[in-house]
């Protein structure tokens, strides 16, 4: 569990007596891996281990002899990576610092692994476990102290695994008293290594901070010593002020409080260019174009709101409104909207999650201008009986709407129960369920579902024939892949009106650390858009949109796992065409109340695609409509986007 937050409070002191740790009594052992066979090479990443070293023997910084502090390049088994450790560990009394950069990957069990230079994706033979890590330390360490500091993608597993699938009969390291685990990302958020600088976004960082110090804050005195908790903090100030991947800390024992390191506290102005240090100075330019270790590039905007609307090559936003953030309709709360459908050009239904539930009706504003939602009418849902849902019901929550031909009927997919069903539009009574397979059932009810994660997401083919359903998260045994989550979407075929019934299952695998949220149809077939989002700590939300298509694709109804298909070829899987990143559009004044790499962006729920414009700046594009659901929250917005789609068919 981590420790309490303690942003914003002064520097603490460490407690009376402590001292630094004896570097001569004292080891570190640091691993990188830059030159990959099979994955992206990292070539920062060995100069992350030079520039950590100099730090750590630095005598003005700590002082650690140079013949205990190993670095270890390029491992190419696990033996190369782990060997070090254990003879560090068995020499080291004081303090052992273990360091790993490179690429991290998660397995389909949810295992996390460490990279060697070998390693393929997702082949997780070729990779090592970190609990081989952990062993090692806990069957050799014989130091009072340890520091463990991981610097790759989903490096926040290991404070996230000490309660994972795989258990042993030994205590894991950071559960151990004086232990101090600290990772450049969440559990679900890739690390950075940025292009056009010269260490790791992370690294780069924490060099920075052993280099130059915390000096006091106005009114205190300079510490002469930086605890870990002050670096970490430090660390993590500097990067999510730069709108980047926040890290993690865990502290056993509370050493975290004890000196580490000389606080330098110099003045942190570039150095000359003849310094050592120079080669890792973090050099941040708004709009900067990174790289994320394991992944292709990406574009982190500078959130000015300035310049082009394009957000990529087939969408432009058009703009946004936050009008019903926090409003009311006819004395009733607006908030928790999860979905959008339409009705006509520019007029939608939106459904809210909560308790009660209520569909509201929507004007939009003139197609192909900035959206100016307003609420025209509610309907309240309602039982069969024509009794309302109240909180007391716990089998009712739902989270997408689809019209159905005539108008006159909606029908509604609810994460609870889970179920499937039709409701009239006029009087909100529930007038149809549908049949749910067994394995789509919740957990303890005789499924798989994983509770508040089941039926998100909703939509019908252009003809009403097919009835697409899809989960938010795996069901239990289908599992993820390096952070990609492997989704059942279940088809029902029936007609408008009358009955569906489910025939078929398909593949869908997620972008890492996001969930399916939303399908629109296309107009074609069983051709749709597909929301993805995803929330991590310190970085906000994150939005993508795909075309995807479902014609063609194998039932998988009859497999038993997921996980299995990965690999499989041809794959299974939906194939997915980017449409957007909505972090890649300007901010275009956007504020957000809390941590977002763009301001724009937040908890995005609903989509809807409308006819092609006849007018305007955007002439023969798609309108693309989005809702975020603020779970009634002061640190979420009900927010409203049109975006301008191309190449739609």
């Amino acid at each position: 569990m981590n420790q309490p937050d303690r942003q914003n409070q002064p520097n603490q002191p460490s407690p009376p007596g402590a001292s630094l740790p004896d570097p001569a009594r004292s080891a570190a052992v640091l691993i990188g891996v830059s030159g990959y066979r099979h994955l992206p090479r990292l070539p920062t990443v060995a100069n992350n281990l030079t520039q950590l070293k100099e730090a750590l023997t630095d005598r003005e910084i700590w002082g650690l002899p140079a013949d205990n502090c190993v670095t270890v390049t390029d491992p190419s088994t696990s033996g190369d990576m782990i060997d070090p450790v254990i003879s560090a560990a068995t020499k080291a009394r004081d303090l052992l610092i273990v360091y790993y950069a490179g690429h991290g990957f998660v397995d389909r069990h949810g295992a996390f692994h460490l990279t060697g230079v070998g390693s393929r994706d997702g082949a997780r033979h070729t990779a090592v476990p970190y609990d081989w890590l952990r062993e090692a330390l806990l069957e050799h360490n014989r130091a009072r102290r340890r520091v463990i500091v991981l610097d790759c993608c989903y490096s926040g597993r290991a404070i996230g695994d000490m309660a994972g699938p795989s258990v042993t009969p030994l205590r894991t390291a950071a559960d151990v008293e004086g232990s101090y685990l600290l990772t450049s990302a969440a559990a679900n958020v890739k690390a950075l290594a940025p292009d056009k600088e010269p260490c790791t976004a992370f690294t780069g960082e924490l060099v920075h901070v052993l280099r130059y110090g915390v000096p006091g804050e106005e009114g205190e005195e300079t510490s002469p010593y930086l605890t870990l908790d002050m670096i970490y903090r430090q660390v993590r100030d500097a990067l999510q002020g730069k709108n980047r991947p926040r890290p993690q800390q865990q502290d056993r024992g509370q050493i975290g409080r004890l000196p580490f390191v000389r606080n330098v506290a110099r003045e942190p102005d570039p150095p000359p260019p003849s310094s050592r240090w120079r080669r890792c100075s973090v050099v941040v330019a708004a709009g900067v174009t990174v790289l994320a270790a394991g992944t292709s590039p990406l574009w982190w905007p500078s959130g000015s709101g300035t310049g082009s609307a394009a957000c990529s090559p087939r969408a432009s936003l058009v703009g946004f409104s936050d009008r019903l953030d926090k409003s009311a309709f006819r004395g009733q709360d607006v908030y928790g909207l999860s979905s959008l459908t339409l009705t006509g050009e520019s007029e939608a239904l939106s459904l809210a999650d909560n308790s009660p539930p209520y569909l509201y009706r929507l004007s939009l504003g003139k197609p192909g201008e900035p959206p100016e939602p307003r609420i025209t009418a509610m309907t309240q849902l309602r039982k069969a009986d024509g009794t309302p849902y109240s909180a007391a019901d716990k089998d009712f929550d739902g989270e997408a709407v689809a019209l159905e031909k005539g108008g006159r009927t909606v029908l509604v997919a609810s994460e609870a129960g889970p179920s499937v069903s039709r409701y009239s539009l006029e009087t909100g009574r529930l007038l149809d369920d549908f049949p749910v397979p067994e394995r789509f059932r919740l957990a303890g009810k005789g499924g798989h579902a994983v509770a508040n994660a089941a039926f998100e997401s909703l939509a019908l083919t252009p003809d009403g024939r097919h009835l697409y359903v899809g989960l938010e998260e795996p069901l239990g045994g289908d599992g993820s892949a390096q952070g990609r989550e492997l989704i059942r979407v279940l088809r029902y075929t029936g007609t408008p009106g009358g009955r569906y019934a489910p025939d078929a299952e398909f593949a869908y695998e997620t972008d890492s650390g996001l969930r399916l949220a939303d399908l629109t149809p296309t107009g074609e077939g069983d051709r749709f858009l597909a929301l993805e989002r995803g929330f991590a700590d310190g970085q906000g939300n994150s939005v993508h949109i795909y075309e995807i298509s479902f014609a063609g694709l194998p039932d998988i109804t009859k497999t038993p796992s997921l996980s299995g298909l990965t690999s499989a070829s041809p794959s299974p899987f939906v194939r997915k065409k980017a449409v957007v990143d909505l972090a890649d559009c300007p901010a275009s004044g956007a504020k957000a109340k809390e941590p977002q790499s763009n301001p724009l962006l937040d908890n995005a729920e609903g989509i809807a695609l409308g006819p092609p414009l006849t007018r305007g700046e955007y002439q023969g594009r798609h309108p693309l409509y989005l809702v975020t659901d603020d779970n009634k929250s002061k640190t979420q917005t009900t927010r409203f986007y049109t975006v301008a789609v191309t190449g739609i068919p």
